[in-house]
C-alpha cells in the first residue's frame, strides 16, 4: 500500500522517534518529504541477515521481530521493535550487511530512506547526523549489556532483564500493569535469554505466585516492574 506524501508526513510527525528528535520544522519536513511509505503484512521479511544495507526503515505502526542465525544454524530472537524505532541503523551507518533478519509480526506501516539518501541527509544536516549517532550508540550499548547479562548474570536475572526490555519494546499499559501480548510469545523471550521454553514457563509461574506477573494464555502482564528491575540487578525476589 502506497501512502500519499501528506499521509506519511503526518505519520512521521506524530511519532516520538529518535530520528526526528529535536529537529527544526524545516529539517523534519525535508526528512519526511524524502521518505517512502509502505504497508507489510504479517510474515513479510523486510530484509534478510546478510543483505546489503540498502534502506533505513522506521516503523510507524505494528511490531517487527529481529532474528539472527548463528554459525550452527540456530535462530535467536534479538529484539522486538515497535512504532518509532529504526531498523538497520548500524548496517546503514557503517555500510556492512544487515546483521539480522527483520520480519513483520503483524500488519505494519513503515517509512524508509535509501541508504545513499539518508547518508547524504546526514552530511547536509547536523541534527540528523547527531540523532543517528545517538541511535547507533544506544543500539551498541544494548548489545553490550546483553553480552554482560549472558556471561555474568543468573538465569532469573536475565529473564527479568529481557522481560523488562520486551515491555519497553512491545508492551502496552493496562489497568493492572504493563501487558505483553501475542504475537510476542514466550518462545521469543526464551530465545532472547538463551534458555528453554520450560525454564521461562517455570520462572513465570513462580513469579506469578509472588505477585510479580500475571500469566494468561497469550499474554504476560507485569504487575510489579520495580521489583522485577531490582531482581534483574540484584537477584532479589
Amino acid at each position: 500500500m502506497n501512502l500519499t506524501r501528506q499521509q506519511h508526513i503526518t505519520h512521521a510527525s506524530s511519532l516520538q522517534s529518535a530520528l526526528f528528535a529535536g529537529l527544526s520544522d524545516d529539517v523534519a519536513a525535508i526528512l519526511t518529504a524524502t521518505a517512502s511509505s509502505r504497508h507489510a503484512a504479517p510474515g513479510t521479511v523486510l530484509f534478510h541477515q546478510g543483505d546489503a544495507p540498502d534502506h533505513l526503515i522506521q516503523i510507524v505502526s505494528g511490531l517487527v521481530r529481529m532474528t539472527q542465525v548463528n554459525l550452527d544454524g540456530a535462530q535467536t530472537t534479538l529484539r522486538i521493535m515497535g512504532p518509532g524505532q529504526i531498523l538497520g541503523c548500524v548496517a546503514v551507518f557503517q555500510q556492512f550487511p544487515y546483521p539480522a533478519t527483520a520480519t513483520a509480526l503483524e500488519d505494519v506501516v513503515l517509512i524508509s530512506w535509501r541508504s545513499s539518501q539518508i547518508l547524504e541527509l546526514m552530511r547536509e544536516h547536523r541534527g540528523i547526523m547527531e540523532n543517528m549517532l545517538r541511535i547507533v550508540g544506544a543500539r551498541a550499548s544494548e548489545m553490550v549489556q546483553r553480552v554482560v547479562e549472558m556471561s555474568g548474570k543468573r538465569v532469573e536475572q536475565r529473564i527479568a532483564s529481557a522481560l523488562l526490555r520486551l515491555a519497553d519494546q512491545a508492551g502496552s499499559k493496562a489497568p493492572d500493569g504493563i501487558r505483553i501480548e501475542f504475537p510476542v510469545t514466550r518462545a521469543d523471550l526464551a530465545e532472547m535469554v538463551g534458555v528453554t521454553y520450560f525454564t521461562i514457563s517455570r520462572t513465570l509461574s513462580k513469579w506469578q505466585g509472588q505477585g510479580l506477573v500475571k500469566n494468561g494464555r497469550q499474554r504476560i502482564t507485569i504487575l510489579a516492574s520495580q521489583q522485577l528491575a531490582r531482581l534483574a540487578e540484584n537477584h532479589e525476589s
